[in-house]
């Protein structure tokens, strides 16, 4: 919601958007699906593959970390994942002056764009789920954990599009975000203890 609420929020404010949100988010699973089958096929050219479990377990690590991390940087003004988002944004600002173009959405064509845009913004979750993605060394795999990544976002992001005054006021009530926040720090700690256990 953090990351992409704004850009959902503003497509379902008009109801004549509306018919473009199933190709908004079709740009944008696309997107997360291509940066797994990207980064799924590096590593394995730089000779890191599933079968070495020390790699696998440093970026369930990692990934374990980011999530982490996330959740704190919700509770906290300042963490080390705020340095990391950064870098990313640095990245992203070419990318984020190519998404006005397509503002506001007047076709599906422009819904469609701007989702695969929006899909590389800058975010400690997309990081996590990279982590997780890139860990199987395996391009199909990283294109699938990222595709289930990017419909289990759906929920969430649909009902913010529809619902957007309804939803985001609670949630960014201070009992919203800590409750959020320590959600997020659980699934973090939850994969750092699969991490612990992976041989």
């Amino acid at each position: 919601m953090g990351m992409c609420g704004g850009i959902g929020a503003s497509l379902g404010l008009n109801a004549s958007h509306k018919r473009f949100i199933p190709a908004y988010h079709g740009g944008r699973l696309l997107s997360y699906t291509l940066l797994g089958i990207v980064l799924g096929i590096v590593l394995p050219l730089l000779g890191i593959h599933a079968q070495m479990p020390r790699w696998s377990a440093a970026l369930r690590w990692f990934s374990a970390i980011i999530i982490i991390l996330t959740g704190i940087f919700m509770l906290l003004p300042a963490t080390p994942l705020r340095r990391l988002e950064r870098y990313g944004y640095t990245l992203w600002q070419p990318i984020a002056r190519l998404t006005r173009a397509f503002i506001p959405v007047r076709s599906h064509s422009d819904g469609f764009i701007l989702g695969l845009l929006w899909g590389l913004l800058p975010c400690g979750l997309i990081y996590s789920a990279l982590g997780l993605a890139i860990s199987s060394a395996n391009p199909l795999t990283a294109a699938l954990i990222m595709l289930c990544f990017g419909i289990g976002t759906l929920p969430s992001m649909l009902s913010v599009t529809f619902f957007s005054a309804a939803i985001i006021k609670p949630l960014t009530s201070d009992a919203g975000k800590i409750t959020l926040a320590l959600t997020i720090i659980a699934l973090g700690c939850w994969s750092a203890w699969q991490a612990l256990h992976m041989h």
